[in-house]
């Protein structure tokens, strides 16, 4: 299938720079990628968090576009991409994984390095258990075989319901209550995080953009997760971020990791919490020493 070019930010004059939304057909859905750089150059995949959309990685995919060809997909039933019909057998890892596969298949890309936030890690995580040597090297953004059930249930408590919001004001001072541990770093930040979150709904009020029905299958699912046989079976080189106030991933989880791999690269960032941002210098620093690895 042919790609469609949706639209073109051409805000900074290097060519690499330049980003195109570029939909594609994975596993019989339209999935909307935002692609960076240029092909034929070193690929990285950048994939989000649960409740969350490409754009996260704006900034830093800016900073790495002149060295890099990035794509950075909007996981299914989030952002622009299609919804699903099944969502309890498609809004789940191994699906995601296996779009995922597709879209390296569809880029030709043989080989490439990940970057996960959150969810985006496990992803990451069963992509290089079905698919060993698609990724060369994998960056899990604060995400393990193990969840802490304490921060499951926090999560749980505010992608369950369906809010609808007046106005993007309103969804940028509740952004800031859920997402503090992002460490964003200014109010632009902040703005720019609240309008691409959000979707106006037909009575003219905004709703989150992503399906409500992914946060059912995630309540329902989530606590039967256990990613230990696969994390151990994992063969490419780890790097774990961790923030170091996270409850999803605390440090109690972290040495568990550690011990099963003492090889892992670990990296923690004592601003954050669940997940870094990947916002700051000294973070962007450290990805870029992960992709030279």
């Amino acid at each position: 299938m042919s790609d469609i070019v949706a639209a073109q930010d051409a805000q900074t004059p290097t060519p690499g720079r330049v980003v195109q939304d570029v939909f594609v057909n994975l596993c019989g859905y339209e999935t909307r990628i935002r692609q960076w750089g240029t092909p034929g150059k070193p690929a990285i995949i950048m994939v989000h968090g649960l409740a969350r959309l490409s754009t996260d990685f704006d900034i830093i995919a800016r900073q790495l576009a002149d060295d890099y060809f990035i794509l950075c997909p909007d996981i299914l039933g989030r952002g622009y991409s299609a919804w699903a019909q099944t969502p309890e057998r498609e809004y789940v890892p191994g699906f995601y994984a296996a779009q995922m596969v597709e879209m390296l298949d569809h880029f030709n890309i043989n080989q490439c390095s990940w970057i996960g936030t959150s969810m985006g890690g496990i992803i990451g995580m069963v992509v290089a258990d079905i698919a060993p040597r698609r990724i060369e090297r994998l960056l899990l953004n604060d995400i393990g075989p193990e969840l802490a059930q304490d921060a499951v249930d926090r999560i749980k408590s505010y992608v369950g319901g369906t809010p609808e919001f007046s106005s993007i004001i309103e969804i940028d001072a509740i952004m800031r209550t859920i997402y503090a541990p992002f460490g964003l770093e200014n109010d632009a930040e902040w703005a720019e995080l609240a309008m691409y979150s959000a979707r106006r709904l037909p009575n003219g009020k905004f709703a989150m953009h992503y399906d409500p029905r992914v946060m059912e299958v995630f309540r329902d699912q989530i606590d039967e997760y256990d990613g230990w046989d696969m994390f151990n079976r994992l063969a490419c080189p780890i790097t774990l971020f961790s923030g170091a106030q996270s409850d999803l991933v605390p440090a109690t989880i972290v040495k568990k990791m550690q011990n099963a791999k003492p090889e892992m690269h670990l990296l923690s960032l004592e601003s954050c919490g669940h997940a870094p941002y990947l916002n700051t210098m000294d973070q962007i620093e450290s990805v870029k020493i992960f992709l030279k690895s």
